[in-house]
């Protein structure tokens, strides 16, 4: 929880000043230091007032630094792993790199969150959150490490010109790496754990010419393959990053183009994996592929072209134009023989079988077999259901293009900016193909199960906010407000559900629009001796998912015409705290309190296919946080952070209830939110001394709250609603705490009471070391750096992600009623990267 200001560094902010050390061009061709002096205390006299907007926020905003991105890792971590390094903010993943992370801010889970690149570009998706829908772009990600230049939190509810589009508890800004005005070539690559290894080159050309105004250009490339963790879960990446920035009008303006093409091809592990089947084979132990696998392959373009103008010492005018194109595909196959139930080997294996979800329901005669739409036979084709329904291929993607103006006002007591983002997303076709092998055909109208159709959303949203500075420029007032109008609609081009003599595709679309109003206000007051005292209050919203829509109800039970979606889930926000900021010492404690309402619940009915989502769920969240750094010598300094979470259920409702939200699930009221630490904290030592640099860290996760399923039937159960005989909450997901343990003591039959658990508590240190030899006598080659990188030092084996069910296994038209066992994701054991860099 770093100030805006922390040992020089500025949150992200449209503050030009130029690199260049050789002076502006002035009549005659001369050059003179003198003059680029007076021109740099021009600019930053003009751009002094967006400074001070970063040194006062009102907010527990945290930046991190580019030091702090190179001790993550560019092998090791991901762009949410990096997050873990602030307050509050929580992450696990299966693998090393960018492999299946997930994150949570104060509880607020990442399809929650607002993520932004290089000011508001939105780079989240719009349909759905966070970086999609359930299994998708899972490996891999739109900006990768190694292209970042820093990041910047902003829990709760950030100031309007920061928040991004639709965030129920936080903003993440991600900034791209920018050309510098001093050329270099750089070539590097390294080794390490898993197999791992890449290689790459970055090329800054520094000011193409003389001049203030001189261009220059940054052009980064990659490449990196892992085998992975566990085993069997290789990635294969390759990201790209060009960066182009022209100053103009004497340095007072300047346009700049980005353009990133990341991909990656890789397994993943669609369900955590059986403890006792790790506990019988080694701690980094996979399912073989022989038996199951589940692959994606993910695509990321994005470019953004961004001027900002600067029009006189009372105006800037700044605007971004951008698109973005992330074509996915997702492949998954389990042998037949597996896919019931077996008592030898009672283990979900995977969720994504086609069987699992269609049952004996394919082939002539039966319900999803459609002649011109659908025809393939599992039965005729493999022998069995089971068989003949174990892979599936399904591609899709989005793309999305938009516009974020803004404009800065400056006046004697006022700094207004007023901005938009108008961006419109759209689904990319898709399909979705069953067979029982792979490779299989993709045939429409023969194995395709959906096809054509498609989805897309549209957003018109302005925002208003005015920094009232007051009391000799001590007591900053901002008030803020954002409009924001959404228009949503899908179109399902079959449909097997509404097929009918009028309708033979039972195609059909949905549409629906929304508006929100979200007030801001904050005030930060200037104390003696370097204290600022600050309080927020924000209101956020965030839109459904297109999935959740469907087909409304008529009065007398039929399908309407109508669109059933669920409106906006909202969010009010309270943060009040104390910082304290001076080159040497730097705390900062903060309290904050969000809650959450019109929550989205939704209930799936597996013997109809047919869902329901509502807004009837209710959530707090509620802690402290506490963040220091000091400079012990001019060498060494030392950092921490600390934060309390209480994360609660305010009402008892159907609702995905892990931030991984692949569950049928149900909470209760008083429950803790699962996955969600009690205590999170950061601490290290940061040395630098000539050639040589360190840093070792810790990161403590406390304990969190487990979830488990309940089995099948409850032929036992009493009559204790929701809970009873034939209960629709077989096979949920639910939070095991005590209050639920009250309940379910006598309801599982043979299974007895499940004990209360929670994922106990573990601390990982890490590692960074690099050493600069410079190489003095060679015409082109500056230096060799050398790095070494040691993430879980202390070799910690842990579970990161726990949770205890029954496998959901088909047999006999139902499920079997298997042992309950546990299933984890393992902390990622100690692993070594050596990595070299040759700058010329």
């Amino acid at each position: 929880m770093f100030s805006a200001r922390v040992w020089g560094q500025t949150a992200p902010a449209p503050v030009i000043v130029p690199e260049t050390g050789a002076g502006p061009i002035i009549p005659g061709g001369m050059t003179t230091p003198n003059a680029q002096a007076i021109h740099i205390a021009k600019i930053k006299k003009i751009y002094h007032e967006l400074l001070l907007k970063e040194k006062n926020l009102a907010t527990a905003v945290s930046v991190i630094t580019p030091k702090q991105i190179a001790a993550e890792g560019t092998q090791t971590g991901s762009i949410q792993s990096l997050l873990k390094q602030t307050p509050s903010v929580n992450s696990y993943q299966q693998n090393i790199g960018q492999g299946v992370p997930e994150l949570t801010i104060r509880g607020v889970r990442n399809s929650q969150l607002a993520e932004t690149l290089n000011g508001l570009v939105p780079l989240q998706d719009l349909l759905s959150g966070g970086q999609g829908a359930f299994l998708s772009n899972n490996v891999g990600s739109p900006v990768t490490l190694g292209q970042l230049g820093g990041t910047t939190v902003y829990p709760g509810v950030a100031p309007p010109d920061r928040q991004g589009f639709a965030t129920v508890g936080g903003t993440i800004a991600y900034e791209t790496k920018k050309p510098t005005a001093h050329p270099y070539a750089e070539v590097f690559g390294g080794i390490g754990s898993f197999d791992s290894s890449n290689a790459g080159f970055e090329i800054n050309t520094g000011n193409i010419g003389a001049g203030i105004d001189a261009p220059r250009v940054l052009l980064r490339y990659n490449q990196s393959y892992t085998e992975g963790f566990p085993d069997k879960n290789s990635i294969r990446s390759g990201d790209m990053l060009f960066e182009v920035e022209k100053p103009y009008d004497e340095g007072l303006s300047h346009i700049s183009a980005t353009v990133i093409y990341n991909r990656a091809d890789g397994y993943i592990v669609t369900a955590p994996l059986a403890v006792p089947l790790i506990n019988q084979n080694s701690y980094s132990y996979n399912f073989p592929h022989s038996l199951t696998y589940t692959r994606q392959n993910n695509k990321y373009l994005t470019a953004i072209l961004h001027d900002t103008t600067y029009i006189n010492s009372h105006l800037i005018l700044s605007a971004s134009l951008f698109y973005l194109r992330q074509p996915t595909q997702f492949t998954s196959y389990q042998q037949g023989n597996s896919i019931a139930y077996n008592p030898a080997f009672p283990y979900q294996v995977t969720f994504q079988v086609p069987y699992f979800a269609y049952g004996p329901n394919f082939g002539p005669g039966n319900f999803y077999y459609k002649p011109g739409y659908f025809t393939y036979d599992p039965v005729a084709s493999f022998g069995s259901y089971t068989n003949g329904e174990s892979a599936e291929i399904s591609t899709g993607g989005t793309q999305t293009v938009g516009f974020t103006p803004r404009i800065n006002i400056f006046l004697p007591h006022n700094d207004i900016t007023v901005g938009g983002i108008f961006t419109k997303e759209m689904a990319l076709g898709g399909a979705t193909y069953v067979y029982g092998s792979i490779p299989m055909p993709e045939q429409i109208g023969y194995n395709s199960f959906t096809f054509g159709g498609g989805a897309q959303r549209t957003i018109y949203s302005t925002y208003l906010q005015d920094k009232i500075n007051l009391l000799n420029n001590k007591l900053h007032i901002e008030p803020g407000v954002s409009l924001t109008g959404v228009y949503s609609s899908t179109i399902a081009a079959f449909s097997y559900t509404q097929t009918s003599a009028a309708n033979p595709t039972g195609g059909y679309k949905l549409s629906n629009f929304g508006s929100q109003a979200d007030p801001y206000l904050s005030v930060t007051y200037d104390l003696p001796h370097n204290f600022v005292a600050y309080a927020e209050y924000g209101k956020g919203a965030r839109y459904a998912p297109i999935a959740d829509y469907s087909l409304g109800t008529s009065s007398s039970g039929g399908v309407s015409s109508s669109t059933s979606a669920p409106k906006p889930e909202i969010v009010h926000a309270y943060t009040a705290g104390l910082r304290y900021d001076t080159p040497n010492l730097y705390f900062s404690v903060d309290e904050f309190y969000q809650k959450l309402t019109s929550a989205f619940s939704f209930y799936t009915n597996y013997q109809t296919g047919v869902s329901s989502n509502i807004n009837i769920g209710v959530q707090q969240f509620r802690g402290q946080e506490a963040s220091a750094k000091v400079k012990l010598t001019h060498n060494l300094e030392f950092y921490g952070n600390f934060a309390h979470n209480q994360s609660n259920y305010l009402d008892q409702y159907y609702a995905n209830d892990t931030p991984f939200q692949g569950q049928f699930g149900y909470v209760f009221k008083g429950n803790p939110l699962a996955s969600v630490p009690n205590f999170t904290g950061n601490f290290g030592l940061d040395y630098e001394n000539g050639p040589y640099s360190a840093r070792i860290s810790g990161h403590y996760t406390g304990q969190q709250v487990i979830t488990g399923d309940l089995p099948p039937q409850l032929p036992n159960a009493p009559q204790i609603s929701p809970l009873g005989p034939n209960s629709t909450l077989a096979l949920a997901t639910i939070p095991f705490v005590p209050s639920v343990q009250a309940n379910l003591a006598n309801s599982l039959g043979g299974y007895g009471p499940i004990p209360h658990f929670r994922l106990p508590a573990y601390l990982t240190m890490n590692m960074f070391l690099s050493y600069k030899l410079m190489m003095h006598g060679y015409d082109h080659l500056q230096y060799l750096k050398f790095s070494l990188n040691v993430q879980n030092l202390l070799g910690l084996h842990a579970y990161q992600h726990y949770f205890l069910a029954p496998a959901e296994l088909p047999q006999n038209g139902g499920f079997a009623l298997t042992p309950t066992y546990a299933s984890a994701y393992n902390v990622i054991p100690r692993s070594i990267f050596f990595n070299v860099t040759a700058r010329f």
